[in-house]
């Protein structure tokens, strides 16, 4: 999948951890685009304070090895050369095979009044990744999932906003062949699949 995704996109950002834990941050607002989307293995701050940074963690028990590629702003074009809407980025485990997943993540630090606002945004923004990693063959038989992050919302359950709908789901896999959920912690159960962190 690395090298598929290096081929086409040569500027591509990766990184890669076996952490048992992986918080991933959006930084944009809060640094007014200073930094982007980053990837740790300790909890962040917030800028400029001592404070959590609201984060998707990432719970990964097994420590398999995950590739994150981090998407720059303005790394897809269409055929016109114009900036194609996409999501923040996507990791799959290292040791990639056709039966391995790749999930790709959307992050909305927002406020949690404002989730509403961005309730089809989100959903195009997988989308349109997804169908561009699929036009161009980097995605083939992986199970792919679409992570959409509210993170100052401090628990999203599988059917949370903006999707407790069971039927839009099952649409999402059969028409588009993602398994999308709404969540701010997803544990990898194993090279294959993810799942939302249930809540207790």
């Amino acid at each position: 999948m690395k090298s598929k995704i290096q081929t086409v996109y040569p500027q591509s950002i990766f990184q890669s951890t076996s952490a048992e834990t992986i918080y991933v941050a959006d930084f944009t607002e809060r640094t007014n685009s200073a930094r982007k989307v980053e990837i740790h293995i300790a909890e962040p701050c917030v800028p400029d304070s001592s404070e959590a940074m609201d984060c998707l963690k990432v719970n990964n028990r097994d420590k398999v090895e995950l590739e994150f590629c981090l998407f720059d702003d303005h790394q897809f074009k269409d055929e016109e050369g114009k900036d194609i809407s996409h999501c923040e980025c996507c990791f799959f485990p290292a040791s990639d095979d056709e039966h391995s997943f790749i999930a790709f993540v959307e992050i909305k630090d927002c406020k949690a009044k404002n989730v509403s606002v961005y309730k089809d945004k989100t959903k195009e923004q997988i989308l349109s990744t997804v169908q561009l990693f699929k036009e161009l063959e980097i995605i083939g038989e992986q199970k792919v999932y679409g992570i959409i992050s509210f993170p100052r919302r401090k628990k999203m359950f599988f059917n949370d906003f903006p999707y407790r709908d069971v039927y839009e789901a099952t649409r999402w896999v059969k028409n588009y062949g993602i398994h999308l959920f709404a969540s701010n912690e997803v544990d990898v159960v194993n090279a294959t699949m993810l799942k939302p962190t249930e809540y207790k």
